[in-house]
């Protein structure tokens, strides 16, 4: 008989030897395949490590393969639902923007970019079977990110990898895509509140591991936090510092009770002392001036200076072609050549979203973020109708990390253009798949009620 791809057997003394490695690792090869994918996406080899990788178009090549595999094997079905639809309208609206763009030839990248960003949203929801997927999956995107920021801190400090500007030494990714300073302090803090769901949710989802990966499963995520908060400081980005300062006051709001409330703010006052404390004088002078912006180089000022400038190039933008914007990829050229002569980006997601897609694409654009809403509300409704069933408060922590996360992306994007990012994609397949979930267990708990 003809083995399900998705379901390994695993040999009955293997568990009983090594410990239930069955429940531990996904038996799923899909899955596996978009974890890797998931690595080589964030990493991205082939753009400065190893540059060779480009002629053989691996992202390509491994992409299209994991897809079939996905739609053979995959969960079709989990693609019916409003997150799904919403996002196939944003792409939509990204394509209309392409084909009627002041200059077309140059939009097309941008929608096959965003193409593949898509295309691993349809992957994710397909191959995450279950919960235990999902936690995993979450756990491997942190795992990427400790990697990641290990080897551009060794690059800095070893190699003397950095970018100069601003008048101060910054610290950049190993790639290129979101390897700048503000870029790369943003993916970080994104990535924070999926930490602290790791690190509230470690004892339930180390329950059935061995004792090794269970002790090491704790000091690893305090390893990923001082990186993360390390390199928002060797970055040298402003917008990386308040982020995370508008993490921890998400953080403290977050508390259920007074008692945990008070726990909460007391924590996040003596992380930031002691970050303020550690951090280098430099540093201190560059955060500084986003309050003061005359304490620091006149570079400073000019950089607040030209996200307010860039906001009103995007609207200029939309004011010019209401509906579709100028087109994706657009911005730079149309506001050099039509706007204030300027050759830079908008930096900033209000100016970069309706000037590139018109009021077409922001409205597309906020109906993805307001069905994300709506699935974590969904989720912690279901999850407080049944407070014994552990699996259901953990979706429910998952889908308040990513709401979470996705209101830094917001906060985010009053100080750079990242509207194409993976990571709201990755936040809407998230909360979706979890209230899939949480929707076939709360149908479980109900039948279980009935028979008792």
């Amino acid at each position: 008989m003809k083995k399900n791809l998705t379901s390994i057997e695993v040999p009955a003394d293997r568990s009983v030897k090594n410990g239930p490695m069955h429940v531990i690792w996904p038996r799923s090869i899909p899955f596996w395949m978009a974890v890797f994918y998931l690595i080589i996406f964030i990493i991205r080899p082939w753009e400065q490590l190893f540059p060779w990788l480009q002629t053989i178009r691996l992202e390509k090549i491994y992409g299209i393969f994991m897809i079939i595999v996905a739609i053979l094997w995959g969960n079709k079905y989990a693609l019916a639902n409003r997150q799904t639809f919403v996002v196939v309208l944003f792409f939509l609206s990204i394509i209309i923007s392409a084909v009627f763009a002041v200059n077309p030839s140059i939009a097309w990248d941008s929608v096959y970019f965003y193409m593949t960003i898509v295309a691993f949203y349809f992957v994710i929801s397909m191959v995450i079977r279950s919960p235990h997927d999902l936690f995993f999956f979450v756990i491997f995107y942190i795992l990427t990110m400790a990697a990641y920021l290990t080897k551009s801190q060794w690059e800095f400090f070893v190699h003397g990898q950095h970018r100069y500007d601003m008048g101060v030494y910054r610290l950049i990714g190993i790639e290129s895509t979101f390897g700048g300073p503000n870029s790369l302090a943003m993916s970080i803090v994104v990535s924070l509140p999926m930490l602290v769901f790791l690190w509230v949710s470690r004892k339930k989802i180390t329950s059935d591991w061995p004792q090794l990966w269970k002790r090491l499963f704790t000091p690893f995520l305090l390893l990923y936090f001082m990186l993360a908060t390390s390199s928002i400081v060797l970055t040298n980005s402003r917008s990386g510092m308040l982020g995370i300062v508008f993490f921890v006051v998400l953080t403290v709001l977050s508390g259920k009770g007074f008692f945990r409330k008070v726990v909460y703010t007391l924590s996040g006052a003596i992380v930031l002392s002691i970050l303020w404390q550690v951090m280098p004088y430099e540093h201190k002078g560059r955060f500084q001036t986003i309050f003061d912006p005359e304490s620091g180089p006149k570079s400073a000022h000019v950089s607040a200076e030209g996200r307010i400038e860039g906001f009103k190039a995007g609207m200029a933008m939309c004011h010019k072609f209401p509906l579709t914007g100028v087109g994706v990829g657009n911005f730079i050229e149309y506001r050099a050549s039509h706007v204030d002569g300027v050759s830079l980006e908008a930096h900033n997601l209000a100016g970069e979203l309706l000037g590139q897609t018109g009021l077409v694409g922001g409205i597309v654009f906020s109906l993805v973020l307001v069905v994300i809403i709506i699935n974590r509300l969904k989720v912690s409704a279901i999850a407080r109708r049944y407070p014994a069933n552990e699996t259901l408060v953990m979706l429910s922590g998952l889908t308040r990390a990513s709401w979470q996360a996705l209101v830094l992306l917001l906060f985010e994007g009053f100080f750079g253009h990242n509207l194409l990012r993976y990571n709201w994609l990755w936040l809407a397949a998230f909360t979706s798949l979890a209230l899939q979930f949480a929707k076939d267990m709360a149908s479980k708990e109900v039948l279980t009620d009935v028979h008792c």
